[in-house]
């Protein structure tokens, strides 16, 4: 009797060890702190240039095959909420005028990271950035913006948490964005 519960046990908990890949809905939120005083024209473009649409992988004994990925495209992802962080500046995002100030946000880095080598508590680091370009009529401005973040979690997190601490990081990344005074004095020119 006891050896077949024992065997149970077992399997209970190499289950518990073996995560499933996860696709996350990207939905960051931005709050600016200020507005433009003049309502510049902006064309905005989003690139995503990490090599992989993997964030990273969940970890445990199938590290290899379970990916946490965006639901959709990152670029596409992170628009919304770039255009609505650039009309409550002011600006007229996409808006036709004859020297428009080009915005290009350049995605390097979104990772997920858990450390193999701690045990419990489960240490995941989130890591995100993003490169901001500007240029019009000859005059350019490039910024880098990066956040990095540690979670602790007793067991692997849900897909449900896992979405919640990848827009906080993307959230805090992007809110460095729309909030750097250098930009914002750069595009009132």
């Amino acid at each position: 009797m006891k050896k077949p519960l024992i065997a149970l046990a077992l399997a209970v908990s190499l289950i518990g060890c073996a995560s499933s890949p996860q696709q996350v809905h990207l939905n960051p939120q931005i709050d600016v702190s200020s507005r433009l005083t003049k309502q510049p024209a902006v064309q905005l473009t989003i690139n995503d240039l990490r090599p992989s649409p993997s964030m990273g992988t969940r970890g445990g004994v199938y590290g290899s095959t379970n990916h946490i990925t965006a639901d959709r495209n990152l670029s596409d992802s992170l628009r919304p909420a770039a255009i609505k962080a650039l009309n409550e500046l002011g600006a007229r995002v996409d808006a036709s005028s004859p020297f428009p100030i080009a915005l290009s946000l350049d995605i390097e880095k979104v990772s997920y990271q858990v450390d193999q080598n701690s045990s419990l508590p489960i240490q995941i680091t989130l890591d995100a950035a993003i490169r901001a370009s500007a240029s019009k009529e000859g005059k350019s401005f490039s910024g880098r913006y990066e956040s990095s973040k540690m979670h602790k979690f007793i067991k692997a997190p849900s897909e449900q948490r896992n979405e919640e601490i990848i827009n906080e990081i993307l959230s805090d990344t992007l809110n460095r964005v729309f909030n750097d005074p250098r930009l914002l004095t750069f595009m009132e020119q």
